[in-house]
């Protein structure tokens, strides 16, 4: 069941009953459709494809208020706030397991344009968890053998997705290194140098889907490493995609999530800046950039957080819940870090010889 709008206004919309057995149904991961867990009857869930983008200069978050229909809940062991629909899952904390977590007061935030549903199932996760740890060259041999996640719950997890036009001015000096040999006998050898030359010109970028966590419990470079997230294939928010399942609170600000976005597009433009002139070395680079149809969305992204215990040690990782990709912490294995280190002492003290001629 969609959300009434009434006068502009998103209204309650009640718990969705199946219609065979008056069971709180559930959004089944593998046929994207709501499903009931007694009778498995399924209904279609209202899927538009997500094309009004916000305005980011002409956005005034102050005037937000919270989404009607959820329940903020706080952990008391983790500090994890999560919310979950009136017929969501079970009152636990996806990130500890904690049952005794706190519900609060209704609080503000910004209600999702987007979402993008799972579609990787818990099975399938586990899968590419198992296939992940036998790839990890220096986790324990026992490890890869015995591997099973403790611990895996999908939780969606909030986002900003920025679009923006730039045009960047910039000036600066780069350098060019070359080699030289130089001096006779015992005594010649080779030297790298530096031409150095000035630059400067206009950069044209456009950024397009820009994704800028927003969870105080999964980082932007844990984001990165499972990413890419097919952003295009977003639908409008749709509460019903989140029967049975948990989203995690956004902790920070639009203003705040651009920031953090503008810095990673002034790092792609300075880096192809310095490729387009093959430069080995940068003196100094001045880049201005001005942005132009900046908008955004705030988003819902498909993520198990996963656990596992290894000699009493828990481990956690990420599974992207679109693409099945994999990223997260290992123990390591002492003697295979051992060897790698004695094999690459022994290659660098091979290749000082033959450089050396000794």
């Amino acid at each position: 069941m969609a959300e009434d709008v009434v006068n502009g206004q998103i209204s309650r919309t009640d718990v969705v009953k199946c219609s065979a057995c008056g069971a709180d149904m559930i959004f089944d991961v593998e046929s994207g459709k709501l499903k009931c867990p007694y009778c498995g009857t399924s209904d279609d869930v209202e899927a538009n494809a997500f094309e009004n983008e916000r305005d980011f200069n002409s956005f005034d978050e102050s005037l937000i208020s919270k989404e009607e229909g959820t329940v903020t809940y706080r952990c008391p062991n983790c500090h994890a706030e999560t919310v979950m629909r009136e017929f969501g899952a079970s009152a636990k904390c996806p990130f500890c397991g904690a049952t005794n977590i706190i519900a609060l007061e209704d609080m503000p935030g910004l209600k999702p344009d987007a979402i993008l549903p799972f579609k990787v199932t818990k099975d399938e996760a586990s899968a590419r968890s198992k296939k992940w740890v036998r790839g990890k060259l220096f986790a324990p041999s026992s490890l890869k053998k015995i591997f099973a996640p403790d611990k895996m719950e999908p939780v969606y997890q909030p986002a900003f997705s920025f679009d923006s036009d730039t045009v960047s001015r910039y000036d600066g000096r780069l350098g060019e290194d070359y080699t030289v040999t130089v001096g006779t006998g015992k005594n010649r050898r080779t030297e790298t140098r530096t031409r150095w030359y000035y630059v400067h010109g206009n950069h044209l970028k456009n950024f397009t889907n820009l994704v800028i966590e927003a969870s105080p419990h999964l980082d932007q470079k844990q984001m990165d490493k499972i990413g890419p997230f097919d952003i295009f294939n977003s639908v409008e928010y749709n509460k019903e995609f989140l029967a049975g399942f948990m989203a995690e609170r956004h902790d920070i600000s639009v203003n705040d999530g651009f920031a953090v976005a503008k810095n990673k597009m002034d790092a792609e433009i300075r880096s192809e800046i310095i490729a387009q002139y093959n430069a080995d070395r940068v003196d100094y680079l001045n880049v201005d950039t001005k942005h132009t149809r900046t908008a955004f969305k705030n988003m819902l992204l498909p993520v198990y957080c996963c656990t596992f215990k290894f000699k009493s040690k828990v481990y956690n990782y990420f599974v992207n819940g679109r693409t099945g990709r994999v990223n997260g912490k290992t123990p390591l294995s002492p003697w295979k870090v051992g060897i790698a280190v004695v094999i690459g002492i022994a290659l660098l003290f091979g290749i000082y010889k033959i450089l050396t001629g000794n």
